[in-house]
């Protein structure tokens, strides 16, 4: 089955007679793309269906799987690092008390 993939597609690729569930990263052009394993993050360039693949390459489209994509990352989204010194918590918190004691410094 050839289909016209966009990013973010599945697709089961063979790489010297081995199956790998790959997403498709990046259109190369109209025949031609670029995909990621999504089990081991390796760039398999130059991806054609079967149909399309050039005589000397070793890896090729066989099937579509979804279009939905797989796992984006295992790593923590939220990476800010701390700005602000616990002294300086402190002096705020500090501030906000006074202010509803009702003790407001000019």
């Amino acid at each position: 089955m050839r289909k016209k993939l966009k990013i973010g597609n599945l697709v089961r690729v063979n790489f010297i007679g081995s199956n790998y569930i790959c997403e498709v990263i990046e259109l190369v052009d109209k025949t031609t793309y670029k995909a990621r394993n999504i089990k081991t993050g390796v760039i398999i360039p130059n991806l054609r269906w079967k149909a399309h693949k050039d005589k000397k390459s070793v890896w090729f489209i066989e099937a579509f799987i979804s279009d939905t994509p797989g796992v984006k990352s295992t790593r923590s989204i939220d990476t800010r690092k701390q700005t602000t010194k616990k002294s300086e918590l402190d002096q705020a918190i500090k501030k906000q008390k006074d202010f509803i004691k009702g003790n407001v410094k000019k």
